[in-house]
């Protein structure tokens, strides 16, 4: 499943915790306020049973709260990367991506450049390869900067179709999507597929060999 991570978004989820909080203590004034009402003419024992009902319903609730919130978190998580089916799970290879979607949204030029080797061949479409970090950087910091002077956010995902992985070395192929926000609206959104080569360095991390990918034509309407 596929989970919508804009701002917009995620300010509509925090919206609707707001609402159940608000409506948890709503329920919770209601009843003591009648509750009290009635205690002239109610025995100890009916007020003490009222109070124990308001509290089961709290804690009720508040479990779906903690329910949502971490539903939210993990199909959050998911979403930033999907196998496809017979891909097979890689824990070193799938936290790069993972650190790749967090320097996307966090516009971290330095976060991202080192998920490759010191001599990674960066293969953009148009353009000279770029070797090494410093050359991969440049360009990152630039697209970075970029999105910055627009006032923009931005997120990437990936899907993997392909993936073989031996001791040392893997290889995938898939497709990312790029969507760019601004003021919590999605105001951009681009697809590309990629073949990644990551191998697994002389300090036990694995990291970014060769990157290439190219553009997907937008479906047409």
């Amino acid at each position: 499943m596929k989970v919508d991570m804009s701002p917009k978004a995620i300010e509509n989820r925090l919206k609707l915790v707001g609402e159940l909080t608000k409506a948890c203590l709503l329920i919770r004034q209601n009843t003591i306020s009648k509750t009290n009402k009635k205690s002239e003419k109610s025995d100890k024992k009916l007020n003490l049973k009222s109070e124990r009902s308001v509290e089961n319903i709290m804690r009720t609730i508040i479990f779906l709260i903690l329910i949502l919130f971490v539903s939210f978190n993990a199909n959050a998580q998911n979403s930033e990367l999907t196998l496809e089916k017979g891909v097979s799970a890689h824990k070193e290879i799938d936290a790069i991506y993972k650190t790749f979607s967090d320097a996307y949204r966090t516009l971290d030029a330095d976060k991202v450049t080192n998920l490759y080797t010191e001599t990674a061949a960066y293969l953009a479409p148009n353009n000279d390869i770029q070797q090494g970090r410093v050359e991969i950087r440049a360009g990152f910091q630039s697209f970075f900067d970029w999105i910055k002077k627009e006032s923009r956010t931005m997120t990437i995902s990936f899907q993997i179709f392909q993936r073989k992985a031996d001791k040392n070395m893997a290889y995938d192929v898939g497709i990312y999507t790029i969507r760019q926000f601004k003021d919590g609206t999605e105001v951009g959104m681009g697809q590309g597929k990629f073949v990644v080569v990551a191998i697994k360095e002389k300090d036990g991390k694995w990291r970014f060999q060769v990157d290439g990918y190219s553009d997907l034509k937008p479906e047409k309407k």
